[in-house]
């Protein structure tokens, strides 16, 4: 009988090990939103969006990993490219 829980613990871990197999979400590819080409829109559409899109950086202030997807993809279609 005290034998029990440590055979169910035996029994339990090799399949404990079995479960973490796969590509890790950490080190995965790269951040599809800052490789992605811009889309091609009018003057205006990019206007609107850019609006659109500081307004949801306000919005956000409380929610960090929601309000960094939104500035990022801000960098990408309303900033122009930095560097060399």
């Amino acid at each position: 009988m005290q034998h029990l829980p440590l055979l169910c613990l035996l029994i339990l871990l090799p399949t404990g090990v079995l479960a973490e197999k796969g590509q890790s979400i950490m080190f995965g590819d790269p951040d599809p939103v800052t490789t992605q080409p811009g889309i091609n829109t009018t003057e205006q559409e990019k206007k609107d969006l850019c609006k659109q899109l500081r307004r949801d950086m306000d919005a956000l202030k409380g929610k960090p990993q929601r309000r960094n997807a939104v500035v990022q993809r801000y960098r990408l279609e309303c900033q122009p490219p930095t560097g060399p």
